[in-house]
């Protein structure tokens, strides 16, 4: 028994650590933090990003019934939006993690940033 702890213990050893994780806001804080619509930071902190996650709306809790509650939030932040996506236009790695999982720049709709060096972007795939 003593040698088999030792030996699960080892195999624990030889694990690859666990991989950070994105948080993925709800579609509450989505909307309230559109309202807000300040990229200035993420802006900054996604030309350092060595990850670039996609996370579409039609997946958060709640938008059936808030749907409408964002597309009125992203109408009236119409014009921070073309800014932030001529942003995007110019980063690479968001381009390419747009292009793989085939949304368009237009339909992105917020930015997040870590300090780990990852970004989501939230796109409107509806």
């Amino acid at each position: 028994m003593k040698h088999f702890a030792a030996f699960f213990l080892s195999l624990l050893l030889l694990l690859p650590n666990a991989a950070s994780a994105q948080y993925v806001m709800d579609l509450g804080s989505l909307i309230n933090a559109l309202r807000v619509g300040d990229f200035s930071g993420d802006l900054e902190n996604l030309d350092h990003a060595q990850s670039v996650y996609v996370t579409r709306a039609s997946k958060l809790a709640g938008i059936r019934i808030q749907g409408a509650l964002l597309d009125r939030t992203v109408a009236a932040r119409e014009r921070v939006l073309t800014y932030l996506r001529a942003i995007i236009r110019q980063n690479k790695a968001a381009m390419k993690a747009l292009a793989i999982h085939h949304e368009a720049l237009e339909d992105v709709i917020f930015l997040t940033t870590t300090s780990d060096g990852t970004a989501m972007l939230y796109v409107d795939d509806r």
